[in-house]
């Protein structure tokens, strides 16, 4: 089964934490660890990640902590998922005549659709409070209607 790791799911807490903040004042690990529900070890290894990848950006001194590096509508959810887990694949086959895949084009297709869904859904929308409507995609096959008129996946 694909699933979201707790990885992922810890960094979207901290980047929502920090989009959440009022002012530009520098959240610290201390009082992050708390609410996301990580050591500050684990808490400091996942912001650096952020940090490399331009998510966050770190305040040094008493006062410091960490603030989201660019504007919550700026983040795509592919950013962070791409910061933390590294890039989307469901089918890590780069031969397209692979004897070990059934027809990967099939995985790449779903991996764009999912890459551009991600792509399309940022920071704010996730912290805002007007609802959003998520289309379903489809796919369209050879035998239908649809891609003998010219469409495709």
């Amino acid at each position: 089964m694909f699933s979201l790791t707790a990885t992922f799911k810890s960094g979207l807490r901290t980047l929502v934490l920090l989009a959440e903040q009022k002012g530009d004042s520098p959240l610290p690990i201390s009082e992050m660890t708390g609410l996301i529900g990580l050591s500050d070890k684990s808490l400091e290894q996942l912001l650096m990640s952020l940090r490399r990848a331009g998510l966050v950006r770190s305040v040094r001194g008493a006062n410091g902590g960490f603030l989201l590096g660019r504007p919550a509508s700026k983040i795509s959810l592919k950013d962070v998922m791409t910061a933390i887990q590294g890039p989307i694949r469901l089918c890590d086959c780069t031969v397209p005549d692979c004897q070990d895949c059934v027809r990967p084009e099939v995985w790449k297709a779903l991996e764009t659709c999912f890459e551009g869904t991600l792509a399309s859904l940022s920071l704010a929308h996730l912290i805002s409070a007007k609802s959003f409507q998520i289309l379903p995609h489809s796919v369209v096959l050879p035998d239908s209607p649809l891609w003998q008129e010219g469409s495709g996946i």
